[in-house]
Formats: C-alpha cells, structure tokens, sequence
C-alpha cells in the first residue's frame, strides 16, 4: 500500500489541472466583442504599463472640442465604475478556476502510550474525497457557463456605458445650443421692449403694447435662466459619464449636432416622402430579427439556464452518490509498521438531498422566465425603438428641409419691407423671433433623432435601451414634431 501512495498522489495532482488565474484572458474576449459590435477600444487599468498609455490617450483626445464619438472613448478609458465591473471577471474566472480543483487530502496522526508504560502505538492516515473527484467536471461546466454569463454581462456593460455617454453628449450639445438660441431670443426681446419703450415715449404707441413687449422681454430673461441650468445639468451628466475631475472637467464641448443624413446608413431604414414630407421607411420585422440575433442579454440568459441545469445535476449527482473519504493508514504495533486503506462511507439517511433539488428547479425554471421575459422585452423594444426612430427623422429632415427655409425666408422678407417702410421694427422682430423659436424646436428634433439612432445602434450591439428615458421624451416631441409627421 505505501507503494501505491506515491501514484495516487500523482493521479490527484494531475486531475488538479491548470490553477492559474488569469482574468486578462478573459478580458481580451471582451474587448474583441466590443470592437466587433461597437468599434470602441476598452482597456482594463490594472497597474500595468497600458495605464500610462491609456491616461495619456485620455488627455490627448480631451484637447479638442468635444464630440459624442471622442466623449465615449474617454468614458471607457477612464470610467471607474466600468473598470470596477471588469473586475466582475476576474471573480468568475478565479471560480472557474476553483471548480477546477481537488479538495484538499486530510492527514491524521495518533498516538497511544500504554499506561504500564513501554513503546507507544503510533498511527498515521491519509484521506481523500473521491466524491469531489466524480463531481469536478461537473462542477467545471457549471462554472464555465456563470463565466460566459459574467463575460456577456461585463461586455454589455461597457456597450452600454459607450450608449449612455454618446445620449449624454448628444443632449449637452443640445442644450449648448439652445442656450445659444436663447441668448438670441433675449438679445430679440430686449429690442423689442427697447423700440415699444421709445415710442411709448414719443406718444406713438399705447401702453399696453409696451407691457406686452416688456412681458416678453422678462419671459424671454426666465426662459434664459432655464436653458442655462439645463446646459449646466447636462454637462456635468456627461462629465460624470467620462469620469473627469478637476482640470480635466472643463471640457472643450463642441456646441452643434450634426444635421440628419439625406440618406440614411442605416440598412433597415429607407428615405422615403409620405405626403411630401421627406423622411424614413423601416423595416421593424428585419430590426426585431437583427436585436434577437446579436442580443447579449439573451446570451447571458442562456448561459444562466444551462448554468442552473449544471446545477441541478450536480445536486443530482451530490444527492445520490454517498459521500465517500478514501485513503490509507499507517500504524506501528509492537514495534513493527502496518499499512492499509482507509474508507469512511456518509450514509443519505436523514439528508437525501430533496431540498437542493428543489431549489436547483426552482433555479432553473426562473431562469428560463426570465429568458421568455427579457425575449418579449426585445421584440417589443425593436418596434418600440423603430417607430420611434421614424418619427424623430422625419421630424428633423421636416424642419431642414421646410420650417428653417420658411421662416428663414419670411424673416428676409420682412426685413425687406421694413427697409421700403412696409412695415414696422416689430413686425421685423417677431419675425426673427419666430425664426428663433423654429431653430430651438429644430434643435429639440435634432437630438431626439441622434438619441433614436444610438439606441437603436445599442440594441443592434446586443443591449437593450431604456425605453423611459428615450429619444422623444427629452426633446419635448409634442410641440417638435409638426402635424405633418404624425
């Protein structure tokens, strides 16, 4: 038998199998899944060499004006809540890891000394759990699907994070630019109570008329008070995205949104003019299949149920297989040495295992809602995120295409019967003022178009967008959008 010992150690040691924990690897199938879905560069800071890279692209992309694609990359450069999420994988791969290994053998030693005295009855023993040995790849393959679960999750967590900062930058320029608006329509409102309080002097205007302009001038002022805290409130909301502090914080934001595309790039939406207001055909059915095929939520769902199903096997396995502690022992009896094996036997008298198997259902059948669960959710999101889609371009392109040029057109007009004495310095005014307000509203669409776009490209990448705090519902879509896009 103590020949045999030797062996069995070195079966053990074999059945041990790989022990390192190494988390970058994990990490390396994340980055490949975002730059595949997203074509964003994700670095995990851990004290390497790559830190001082990735602070030194930080302050590189952060000397230009700002735009929502620079805004993103910084977010997943230098988001500490993202780079704690990361850390989610090293937790999952150190339990794969775990799963992997043998339980530890249990050594024993005994002594007796007769009372009469002479040589005392020593006794050594070994023991190993070979039930541990029968259930370790069990044990692996549950392990293996809670760490595809933890690599799904992580990488949809730095997909949203990109979604979540490109929203944010969207809506900071927004409101940069609406607050430029305002300044304008102040600077407009101002002139106009100026001119009515001129000519109230003069005894050429009656005194209601320069209370209306002096109304409008002082709402003109509050309206100001508004855009400048929302501008202040969505720029620290970016800020806090990107993860700046201090110096840093101050950031060089480009205060324009780019104008809707003529053509859309995107496959499942088709320009097309409905009453001859240009704007878009989507394919809901072709986005609803696209969002269910490439949906990480899905993904960790599954691997969530094959997870629970692992389980409950091994609960299985744990329940009807005894457990069993098998070894040797060696004793010295009057002077001479003896070995044997050793075999301890738990019989499943009073715990059978009933109510781990009763969980380990119940585990799995929730897992298995919840996946029907988040697939409803998806279909529905796709439609949901299609119309709305829809509706915000073809709101956008209306006032590029339409409401801009007209009232472009009659602010020119008007300026020009002003200059033949046609008219009056308010009738100029209100005009402007119409042109401004038809520029903030333009703004309003504006975003809510890009909002609708990154959500929808986020779903396309395998998340799904919070549908409360969606495009439309920032950008006041029921006075942006004209009666023509509904």
């Amino acid at each position: 038998m103590t020949g045999r010992l030797p062996l069995l150690a070195l079966v053990l040691v074999g059945l041990s199998g790989c022990t390192a924990v190494r988390p970058q690897a994990a990490f390396g199938d994340v980055q490949a899944t975002v730059a595949e879905r997203a074509d964003l560069r994700a670095v995990w800071v851990t004290g390497t060499a790559e830190d001082a890279a990735a602070r030194a692209a930080v302050d590189s992309l952060l000397t230009d004006s700002l735009t929502a694609d620079v805004a993103v990359q910084v977010a997943l450069l230098n988001n500490r809540r993202l780079q704690a999420t990361y850390e989610d994988l090293g937790v999952a791969q150190a339990m794969l890891v775990q799963a992997g290994l043998l339980s530890n053998p249990v050594f024993g030693a005994r002594g007796l000394w007769p009372a009469e005295g002479g040589a005392p009855d020593l006794g050594l023993s070994v023991a190993f759990d070979f039930l541990d040995v029968f259930a370790r790849p069990l044990r692996q393959r549950v392990a293996r699907s809670e760490y595809a679960a933890a690599q799904a999750r992580v990488a949809g967590a730095v997909l949203d994070l990109a979604a979540q900062t490109r929203t944010a930058a969207i809506r900071a320029q927004a409101d940069a630019a609406r607050l430029a608006m305002q300044v304008r329509v102040v600077a407009n409102a101002e002139a106009g109570y100026t001119a009515a309080r001129l000519l109230r002097e003069a005894g050429n205007v009656p005194a209601v008329d320069l209370l209306a302009e002096q109304a409008l001038y002082e709402q003109a002022r509050l309206d100001l008070l508004v855009a400048e805290g929302a501008a202040a409130e969505s720029r620290e909301a970016l800020i806090r995205r990107m993860g700046l502090s201090g110096p840093q914080a101050v950031i060089p934001l480009r205060a324009t949104l780019p104008a809707v595309p003529a053509e859309s790039p995107l496959p499942f939406v088709r320009t097309s003019t409905e009453a001859g207001v240009p704007g878009a055909a989507v394919d809901a059915e072709a986005i609803e299949r696209a969002a269910v095929a490439a949906s990480l939520d899905l993904d960790a769902r599954r691997a969530d149920i094959e997870a629970a199903a692992r389980r409950l096997g091994l609960t299985d396995v744990e329940a009807l297989v005894p457990t069993l502690h098998a070894g040797a022992e060696l004793e010295r009896t009057d002077g001479e040495w003896e070995a044997g094996p050793d075999v301890e036997v738990a019989l499943p008298l009073f715990d059978q295992g009933q109510a781990r198997r009763a969980a380990g259902y119940a585990e799995l059948r929730r897992a298995q809602a919840l996946y029907e669960a988040d697939a409803v959710d998806l279909r529905s999101t796709a439609r949901t995120l299609a119309t709305r889609l829809a509706t915000a371009r073809r709101a956008a392109l209306h006032y590029q295409t339409t409401v801009l040029p007209l009232r472009a057109e009659v602010a020119a007009q008007t300026l020009r019967q002003y200059n033949a004495m046609q008219t009056g310095v308010f009738g100029v005014l209100q005009a402007q003022q119409a042109e401004a307000e038809a520029a903030r509203r333009y703004f309003d669409a504006l975003a809510a178009y890009w909002v609708a776009r990154t959500d929808l490209d986020l779903l396309l990448q395998g998340r799904m967008p919070s549908l409360d705090g969606g495009a439309l519902a920032r950008a006041n879509a029921p006075s942006s959008v004209p009666p023509a896009a509904h």
